[in-house]
C-alpha cells in the first residue's frame, strides 16, 4: 500500500469535500493516511478525474 498525502487546500468538513469531489469511484485504490497510518479508500473523483478519500480518524482528505 502506498503512502498518501493530505489534500491541499485543507477541506474543513466532509460536506465541502463531497461537493468538490462529487463522483463516486469504487475502483480507486487504497493508500495509508499520513496522520494515523490507517487505510483510506480513494473512492471520490473531481471534475479533473483526480482521486481522493476521507480519513474518518483524522477528519481530513487524503490523496495519492
Amino acid at each position: 500500500m502506498k503512502d498518501g498525502k493530505w489534500l491541499e487546500p485543507r477541506h474543513t468538513s466532509k460536506e465541502i469535500f463531497d461537493k468538490d469531489y462529487p463522483q463516486l469511484d469504487f475502483s480507486g485504490g487504497e493508500v495509508r493516511c499520513p496522520g494515523c497510518r490507517s487505510g483510506v479508500a480513494l473512492n471520490r473523483k473531481n471534475a479533473a478525474m483526480r482521486r481522493a478519500g476521507w480519513c474518518k480518524a483524522c477528519n481530513r482528505a487524503v490523496t495519492l
